[in-house]
Formats: C-alpha cells, structure tokens, sequence
C-alpha cells in the first residue's frame, strides 16, 4: 500500500466524519468526488474513535491459543501413523480448541 493509497482513505474518512450525521441516519446518499476526498482536511484535534472496543478479541489470548491448537494438530497428524483412533481424537480436540480460540 502506498502512502497516495493511505492519504486518499485518510481524506474519506475526514469527509465521513465531517457528515456523520446525515451518513448514520441515511437520511442522503453520500456521493463523493475524487476532488471532494483530495481536498478534505485531516483536523489534528480529533483522536480517532475506536468502536465496540469491549467486542474485540484479546490478541494475546488469541494467539497463545492459536499456538496450542496448531501444536495439538501437528501432534495428531504425527499419530495418524502410528494410531488412528488417537490421531481422530487429538484432532477433534483441536477443533474444540479452534472454537474456544475463537471466543476469547
């Protein structure tokens, strides 16, 4: 991604901001130019929002998590040679840990 790329996102979002109002209502379809982006100004006084920050996964637990499933499989792809009822199970319990990976 180039900087050109970021700037243009940046003055979009400065341009949906700037008509926020009318933007969550739906009150009028927001029909912008490539002028209208290039020319929106970033104001510096504004920190940007973060919504539904409660909602969002914590990536600590997430990837530790991710880690133990993908070593519980690479162990039961390893046991598939040696027993397959094992293998099956190890496997299943890294799916059952693939769902709790996703709910952290």
């Amino acid at each position: 991604m180039s900087l050109r790329d970021y700037e243009g996102w940046r003055r979009y979002g400065e341009y949906l901001r700037k008509n926020r109002e009318a933007y969550e209502s739906g009150q009028k379809k927001l029909k912008m130019s490539d002028r209208e982006i290039m020319n929106a100004k970033r104001n510096k006084n504004i920190p940007p929002r973060i919504k539904n920050v409660d909602q969002m996964p914590d990536q600590k637990w997430h990837r530790r998590i991710s880690f133990i499933k993908s070593g519980i499989r690479i162990v039961g792809y390893l046991v598939i040679p040696i027993n397959i009822p094992a293998a099956v199970a190890l496997l299943v319990v890294s799916e059952a840990v693939g769902i709790i990976e996703e709910l952290v």
